[in-house]
């Protein structure tokens, strides 16, 4: 891991992983909590790419357990439209490049803004129950962030942006990530694990103290 000019926490996440959306509140809370002592560098996981991608409903047992043991555990709720009709139907493709593509493009315009972003996606598909891989979902989403729609969307589809999310889930694999969320700290070249799965903004923040020796 590439040595930053401060400490930094390195979060690697995948829009379509519903822990992560458990998680984004801890985050948000980090991000406000310690960004004005470390570099926070959010990163797009990669979970579903390739021959994972598919409906859904191939998905569905394991979803209908797993967002209830998140909403138990985190506190988030998923939404109605998402419960009753997108996993009821089980017609939905999951995959995750292209809301990758939006982080890498939103990245570009407010990198201070990304953690917020990154769990904003997350919303839009267990929250608000859109389909992120339509062009629409991110006009929407465009418009909410204050950045031209039709330039965002234009942008998702360059072939940089393209070539930039390839190289993101490369790198991450290359760390051997082994799911998400995870949480890293990194200071001089050397990286210390905080998190790996869901934990609590109390438990990762006493991590962070004793680290930083600023109990």
């Amino acid at each position: 891991m590439d040595s930053t000019e401060r400490p930094a926490l390195h979060y690697f996440q995948d829009t379509l992983c519903g822990w992560c959306y458990g998680f984004g509140p801890v985050a948000k809370r980090l991000y406000e909590e310690w960004g004005n002592r470390l570099d926070f560098h959010v990163y797009a996981g990669g979970m579903i790419t390739g021959d994972s991608v598919g409906s859904i409903g191939k998905k569905a047992a394991y979803i209908e357990t797993g967002y209830k043991q998140v909403e138990e555990l985190t506190g988030v709720r998923f939404g109605d439209v998402f419960v009753n009709d997108i996993l009821a139907k089980g017609e939905l493709i999951l995959e995750s490049t292209t809301p990758a593509r939006a982080l890498v493009v939103f990245r570009q315009f407010q990198p201070d803004n990304v953690v917020y972003f990154s769990h904003r996606l997350q919303q839009a598909l267990y929250r608000d129950g859109l389909d992120l891989s339509h062009d629409d979902t991110y006009r929407r989403l465009a418009i909410e962030a204050e950045l031209h729609p039709e330039n965002f969307v234009e942008l998702m589809h360059s072939e940089a942006v393209g070539n930039a999310v390839a190289e993101e889930f490369e790198y991450v694999a290359s760390l051997g990530i082994g799911g998400f969320p995870t949480l890293l700290y990194s200071e001089d070249d050397q990286a210390h694990l905080l998190s790996q799965g869901y934990a609590s903004f109390d438990d990762i923040d006493t991590m962070l103290r004793v680290i930083t020796k600023t109990m």
